[in-house]
């Protein structure tokens, strides 16, 4: 009978430790989506409003069009989103319209802020399932890095 208990008491450490592991990313990865939701209801407002108001505002015409070409409902880099940021900024200094300008101004802060934020928790979500062990049980699971 000797090996048996031993074997049988290591296979439900590793057991207990995958799902110690498993639960600590998970809520992770969840944090991630819910920035990443969050940046794609912004950005689809941001989108709304530039295209609103696109014939009013010649300013805004070409940021339409480059709206217009451009999925907005998921993350795509971080790259597309700071391109996007700055276009917005020069366009409302060139805006007559205080309240557009103020509106556009405070959805672009905003996903200032959900990027940072976003990098933040990708940071976290990458150095965790970058360890050892971890890492393990994050591939046999499907969490890639982000």
């Amino acid at each position: 009978m000797g090996f048996l208990p031993l074997f049988v008491a290591l296979l439900g450490l590793i057991l207990l430790y995958t799902l110690y592991t498993y639960n600590q990313i998970k809520p992770r990865k969840a944090n991630l989506n819910r920035v990443i939701d969050a940046m794609a209801a912004n950005s689809r407002e941001r989108k709304q409003l530039v295209l609103q108001h696109e014939q009013n505002y010649p300013a805004l015409q070409e940021l339409a069009e480059k709206l217009r070409k451009t999925s907005t409902d998921r993350f795509q880099s971080y790259k597309k989103e700071e391109e996007f940021i700055e276009e917005l900024e020069q366009a409302t200094k060139q805006l007559a319209n205080e309240d557009l300008a103020h509106k556009l101004n405070a959805l672009n802060h905003r996903q200032q802020e959900l990027i940072q934020n976003l990098k933040a928790k990708a940071k976290e979500y990458n150095s965790f399932i970058g360890k050892s062990p971890a890492s393990a049980v994050a591939s046999a699971f499907g969490f890639r890095q982000f």
